[in-house]
C-alpha cells in the first residue's frame, strides 16, 4: 500500500524551538523565565503527583473557575490547554479548515501560520508598520480570523487597547484573536489586555503560563471568549489534554500574585539593562515590551556567534521571519554579565 500524505502538507515548515546553551543562564533563545519557579508551584506539583494513578479533570474546572474570577469572565467563557498553542491549532481546526483564511502580521507568530496551513486555509501576512502590527491594513482584508500578538513576538511591540477596539470594530474578519502571551511585561498590562473585548464576545483572548508564571515546562495556557466558541472548541479537544500535575501547578501559580510580581520586575529591569548593553555595543534594538529584545543587525550570523563563544544561544531573526535580526530573551543577572563580557 503507498500511502500518501494531504498535498497541501508538502508546503508546510514545521515549527523549529530555540535551541538551549551549555548553561540555564545562556539560553536566551526561547523567552523562559530566568527566575526560579515558585515555591507554592513546586509543592503543588509534589501533591498532584501523588494522585498520578487517576485521570485529570478534563475540563479544569478548579482553574477556570480561579481564572474567571481573576477575570471576570464566566467559566464557561475559558477554555485551558496544553500550552496556548492547542488553542490556536483547535481555533484552526474549528474555523479555518478547508477554505478559511487567516490573516496575521508578516512576520507571523510561526504557529499561527502553520496551524492555519496544516488544515489547507489560505494566510495573508500583513508587514509591520514601525516594528508594530499594520492594524489600519489588516483591517481591509476579509477573513475567516485575524490574528494580533500584543505585544508582537518577534519584535515585542505593543498596539493600544484603543488601537484594538478600533481594530475589532473596522475589521472585515469573523474572529479576532488576541494572543497576549506577554501582555504581563508591558508598562500597563490592566490598560493594555483585550480582556474587556472578550469579556463581551467581541474578541478571543490567549494567555499562557509559560511566561509571567515561568511553567513553560508543563505546557498550560487559556482563551477566554464567546461561549459558544469555547463550547464549539471542547468538542474537539482531545480529552485530558491538560494532566494532573501541570493543572496543579497552573492554579498554584495563578494564585502567586507575588512570585509574578518578581518575575515582571525582573524582566523589566533587566530587559533596559539588556537594551543598554547592545545600544552601547552598537546595535539597533527595537523598543520592547515583552521579555525579550529584538536587535536589528547586518550580520546576524555574526552576532549569534559572537555571543555562542560566551556560551549564549539566542534566536536567529531568519528563523522568525525577520532576517537580518537576533532576538534574545532577557536572561537572569548572570546570564546579563555573559551578555557583558562577549559585547565588550
Amino acid at each position: 500500500m503507498t500511502l500518501h500524505t494531504r498535498p497541501w502538507l508538502d508546503s508546510v515548515a514545521p515549527y523549529v524551538p530555540g535551541r538551549r546553551a551549555p548553561s540555564p543562564d545562556g539560553s536566551m533563545a526561547s523567552n523562559e523565565s530566568p527566575v526560579p519557579t515558585s515555591q507554592r508551584v513546586v509543592e503543588a506539583i509534589a501533591s498532584a503527583a501523588a494522585s498520578a494513578t487517576r485521570y485529570p479533570d478534563p475540563l479544569a474546572d478548579a482553574l477556570r473557575a480561579e481564572l474567571a474570577d481573576q477575570h471576570r469572565v464566566h467559566p464557561d467563557q475559558i477554555l485551558v490547554g496544553n500550552g496556548s498553542d492547542e488553542l490556536i491549532f483547535l481555533l484552526a481546526i474549528a474555523y479555518l479548515a478547508h477554505g478559511g483564511r487567516a490573516i496575521c502580521a508578516d512576520p507571523a507568530y510561526q504557529v499561527d501560520q502553520i496551524s492555519a496551513r496544516i488544515v489547507n486555509a489560505d494566510v495573508s501576512g500583513v508587514p509591520l508598520r514601525d516594528w508594530a502590527h499594520d492594524l489600519e491594513a489588516m483591517a481591509q482584508l476579509p477573513a475567516t480570523i485575524a490574528y494580533v500578538v500584543n505585544p508582537h513576538n518577534p519584535t515585542g511591540t505593543v498596539r493600544s487597547r484603543a488601537d484594538l477596539q478600533r481594530f475589532v470594530r473596522a475589521a472585515r474578519a469573523d474572529l479576532v484573536v488576541i494572543d497576549e502571551a506577554y501582555i504581563d511585561f508591558t508598562d500597563d498590562p490592566a490598560a493594555r489586555t483585550a480582556l474587556p473585548l472578550a469579556r463581551a464576545g467581541q474578541a478571543v483572548v490567549l494567555r499562557t503560563f509559560s511566561k509571567i508564571d515561568g511553567l513553560a515546562g508543563l505546557r498550560v495556557g487559556y482563551l477566554v471568549g464567546d461561549r459558544d466558541i469555547v463550547a464549539t472548541l471542547r468538542k474537539i479537544r482531545a480529552p485530558f489534554s491538560v494532566g494532573s500535575v501541570a493543572q496543579a501547578a497552573a492554579l498554584a501559580a495563578a494564585r502567586d500574585h507575588a512570585h509574578r510580581a518578581r518575575v515582571r520586575s525582573h524582566a523589566i529591569a533587566h530587559r533596559a539593562d539588556l537594551t543598554c548593553l547592545l545600544r552601547r555595543a552598537g546595535y539597533q534594538v527595537i523598543p520592547s515590551q515583552a521579555n525579550f529584545v529584538c536587535v536589528i543587525t547586518p550580520d546576524e550570523a555574526g552576532l549569534l556567534d559572537r555571543l555562542a563563544a560566551h556560551g549564549i544561544v539566542a534566536r536567529p531573526g531568519s528563523a522568525l521571519g525577520l532576517p537580518g535580526s537576533v532576538r534574545i530573551s532577557v536572561p537572569s543577572s548572570r546570564g546579563l554579565a555573559l551578555l557583558a563580557a562577549a559585547l565588550g
